[in-house]
């Protein structure tokens, strides 16, 4: 049995000679709609190959595609539905996927109705007569569902179908059945709770989209006649207590024993709203945590704690020895005494029940999800060991793609907290946090760290659903909403908040060569722009709503400045994605790029100095191409002078965050991007893993040394924005990125560009990228300075090596470099550095000591 997108990590086994990676969308995925879908490899074509695609053994449709191509569509009206296919690219291992309803039309069957508080059971029955031909189960809902054969759980899928904005459409997932079906009698359960439709939704209270969940599901059969149906939900469905009263995403779960049969089930008839396949990875347990330890700071009251802050939910064994009834409420920290602190939790209660007869008991939520490190525990029988429980973990199940590797074990710290912050908010929506009564889709959030999580996770699928999502918030003037799903007391119309419409299509494009969401969204990001546009005054975009959000400092980023530089960011993407689509809209926007360019020169800038300067207006500045280019250096220079007269501390929030250090890194002043990383005072990354910290903040200050926690209105400890620092650490550090000169798909233009750091001895980057797996990392020693590279076939790349003067002594793989001038002609760098262009291979450079002394010195000093 498989279902769409669970069962296949991105990069898979292949036999030996063969590439592995084949996508479509997702790795063996089952229910695809797409018009065209998209088939991939992860690699560069070196010659015109030739792909197929087969049914049941039988050739369907081959096309030739070019060299240099990594993937390539297939054309809609060939495909069936609820149909197999295999694929193949000349060469290479072979994919698979199967198709969803494609051919069916709209979703037409009946729809249930659950209860708005608690969980149900829904059950029907059919007689099955083994025949020719595949079974299928097609469901959904309105809320969340399992679905049960004959009392077994198909699937693995958690929270089924996901959160989308309901008023345009709703998912489904696909499940076959074949092999299960028994002759004779079968019953098909569907257990339907609240989920996002009915149940509490970031502090608004339950019942934000309708009054009642609903489920709606049928078995279908394809053989050699086509598609016909053979069961589906309906009024003769029965009605089941679950034994789950008490059921909400936020509020927490109650389980006990179930009462029985209730009565018939009850038909309802939702409002028109779109079902479509799933294009994503579902929400899946993704691993358990132990429980490291057990205390008792008051009689009768047990805390476990998990050593780390986790997503998910708690998982017990209990022995009972009479009726039980315990509790577990879930937090992230402990108050001085040692209790559970929810303070920061708002209204979120985050608290489940087990109601336990007598006995041996394995017992866990089905239907809520809690961010937590901690968990209370009261009315156990007896005293609570570590053995005793366990967290289980939840996530949008995204497979891992690249890794970094670092010296410095509070680096790989920090490596560690971003990817479980990622994990834990990526569940089914890219949430700003998991444990408050929040856990929304932020706009800023996704689009600041876009570019780290997508060095460490497959994003394309995830991120193009959502995609999808926040169009459909979009309002008819063209203005975005702030968070995705939509959820209008949130607002609309943030700079860099609502850009992540423009953002996040182009990071799919420069990541994957996705033009399939760049198109979708060309239309939405031009009516935005076009809003943006007629908002602004003389080129000057008022400044709206949440500005550098979180900086700390006393000095204000302008938000007028902001506003005027993310629309003049976006007018230059759309200018690319134009060019891209081959729409003729690109000189429209770039000539209105060069006026609100030009505007905010002359509005905020008197030469190269900003007229409140503060490190997020600089960093803005000269990240978006606002500076005159004849200004560039010493606006950088003035930057560096205010971050020395910082104190080498960040002043920065959510938007100068993840341009600061690039910009440092970019302008010659990398040795200030790396004090500040290195800072371990507040505010700095540092100073969060010093007070423990195992998931990234939402404030620098989330805990103070001298004041403690911070508001608790507002403080989450799991927050993934400032993980953006990933992004520097991939492509500034261990060096590897994609050229931010070129405008191309698919990362097929790399710039390979180290920057060792004080305090670190070595750092290596790996990405299964869509073009083939790069590398990129240096190692310090006394004799100089290793770098390596690994660059894939068909593959562009510029290599930049921070050496100085007597490099001509750098070796090639064990050859002087002056003995490889023809082959790798050298660039000597305004800074003394050194750049080549590199051929596919892979690339080892020894610099000695006399090319890399002002490294070796800057480390002895810091370390002193």
């Amino acid at each position: 049995m498989q279902v769409s997108g669970a069962q296949a990590p991105f990069i898979r086994s292949a036999p030996p000679g063969s590439r592995a990676g084949l996508t479509c969308g997702l790795a063996d995925p089952v229910g695809v709609d797409e018009p065209s879908p998209r088939l991939s490899w992860n690699a560069r074509l070196l010659r015109e190959a030739t792909v197929v695609v087969s049914s049941d053994g039988r050739e369907l449709w081959r096309s030739s595609v070019p060299a240099g191509s990594h993937s390539v569509d297939v054309p809609g009206e060939r495909l069936a539905p609820l149909t197999p296919y295999t694929w193949s690219v000349e060469g290479h291992a072979t994919g698979a996927f199967t198709t969803g309803l494609r051919a069916r039309g709209g979703w037409d069957a009946p729809w249930l109705a659950g209860d708005p508080r608690a969980a149900v059971s829904l059950r029907g029955s059919f007689t099955w007569r083994p025949a020719p031909g595949r079974a299928w189960l097609a469901a959904t809902a309105l809320g969340v569902y399992r679905a049960l054969l004959n009392g077994v759980r198909l699937g693995e899928e958690e929270l089924a179908p996901g959160w989308t904005d309901y008023r345009h459409r709703t998912r489904y997932r696909l499940l076959e059945l074949t092999e299960l079906l028994v002759s004779g009698e079968n019953e098909l359960e569907l257990w339907l709770a609240p989920g996002w439709y009915a149940g509490h939704v970031a502090g608004g209270g339950p019942r934000r989209y309708g009054d009642r969940p609903a489920a709606s599901a049928q078995v279908l059969v394809r053989d050699d006649d086509g598609v016909r149906r053979v069961f589906a939900t309906d009024a003769a469905w029965t009605r089941w207590d679950l034994g789950r009263p008490r059921v909400d995403l936020v509020m927490g779960e109650t389980v006990q024993a179930p009462s029985g049969q209730v009565g018939p089930a009850e038909t309802t008839t939702p409002s028109e709203i779109l079902v479509e396949a799933d294009p994503a990875p579902p929400v899946r347990v993704i691993g358990t945590v132990p429980a490291v330890s057990v205390t008792e700071p008051a009689p009768g009251v047990q805390v476990a704690d998990f050593g780390r802050n986790v997503v998910g939910r708690v998982r017990l064994r209990v022995d009972a020895p009479g009726p039980v009834r315990i509790v577990v409420r879930h937090g992230e920290e402990l108050t001085a005494t040692g209790r559970l602190y929810t303070d920061n939790l708002r209204t979120a209660d985050q608290r489940d029940e087990f109601v336990l007869g007598p006995g041996s008991h394995v017992v866990e939520p089905a239907f809520t999800l809690h961010g937590f490190r901690y968990a209370e525990v009261t009315g156990w029988p007896g005293a609570l060991t570590p053995d005793d429980l366990e967290a289980v973990l939840l996530s949008s199940a995204l497979a891992v793609t690249g890794s970094l590797t670092v010296s410095d074990p509070a680096v790989r710290q920090l490596v560690a907290n971003i990817g479980a912050s990622a994990d834990g908010n990526l569940v089914s929506v890219p949430t700003d946090c998991p444990q408050r009564d929040e856990r929304t889709g932020w706009t800023a959030d996704i689009s600041v760290f876009g570019s780290t999580l997508s060095f460490l996770r497959h994003t394309q699928a995830f991120l193009s659903g959502w995609v999808t999502t926040l169009i459909d918030g979009q309002r008819a003037d063209g203005a975005v909403p702030h968070v995705a799903p939509v959820l209008p007391e949130y607002g609309y119309d943030s700079p860099v908040w609502s850009d992540a419409l423009v953002e996040v299509p182009w990071l799919l494009w420069r990541r994957y060569g996705d033009d399939h969401t760049l198109r979708r969204a060309y239309d939405p990001m031009r009516r935005w722009a076009d809003y943006c546009l007629a908002q602004a005054e003389g080129g000057i975009r008022p400044g709206r709503a949440l500005g550098d959000w979180l900086a700390p400092g006393t000095v204000e980023t302008p938000k007028s400045l902001i506003a005027t530089a993310a629309l003049a960011r976006s007018l230059r993407l759309v200018a690319h994605v134009a060019d891209v689509l081959g729409e003729p809209h690109a000189p429209e926007y770039g000539e209105a790029f060069t006026r609100v360019s030009g505007a905010f020169q002359r509005a905020f800038l008197s030469g190269p100095r900003l007229h409140t300067e503060t490190q997020t207006g600089y960093a803005v500045a000269l990240a978006w191409d606002l500076v005159p280019p004849e200004d560039r250096a010493a606006s950088a220079q003035a930057l560096a002078e205010l971050v020395r007269a910082d104190g080498h501390r960040l002043m920065t929030g959510f938007v100068g965050t993840p341009l600061l250090l690039p910009v440092l890194s970019e302008t010659g002043h990398h040795d200030l991007a790396c004090r500040i990383f290195n800072q371990e005072g507040y505010p700095s990354w540092r100073y969060q893993l010093r007070a423990g910290a195992t998931t990234m903040w939402e404030r620098w200050d989330a805990w103070h040394h001298r004041h403690g926690l911070q508001t608790p209105t507002m403080n989450s400890f799991n927050h993934y924005a400032y993980g953006c620092v990933g992004d520097w650490l991939f492509r500034h550090v261990a060096g590897l990125g994609d050229d931010p000169r070129g405008t191309g798909g698919g990362f097929g233009e790399l710039l390979l560009r180290p920057g060792p750091v004080p305090l670190l001895r070595q750092a290596h980057a790996r990405y299964e990228s869509a073009s083939g797996t790069v590398e990129s990392g240096w190692r310090a020693g006394p004799d100089g300075v290793q770098f390596t590279f690994a660059v894939p076939e068909g593959v562009t790349a510029r290599a930049v090596l921070p050496v100085r003067g007597a490099w001509d002594g750098m070796t090639v793989n064990g050859t002087f470099l002056m003995g490889l001038s023809e082959q790798l002609p050298t660039t000597r760098l305004a800074d003394g550095g050194c750049a080549l262009n590199l051929p596919p291979g892979r690339w080892s450079f020894t610099a000695p000591a006399a090319a890399t002394a002002h490294l070796l010195q800057e480390w002895d000093e810091l370390g002193q």
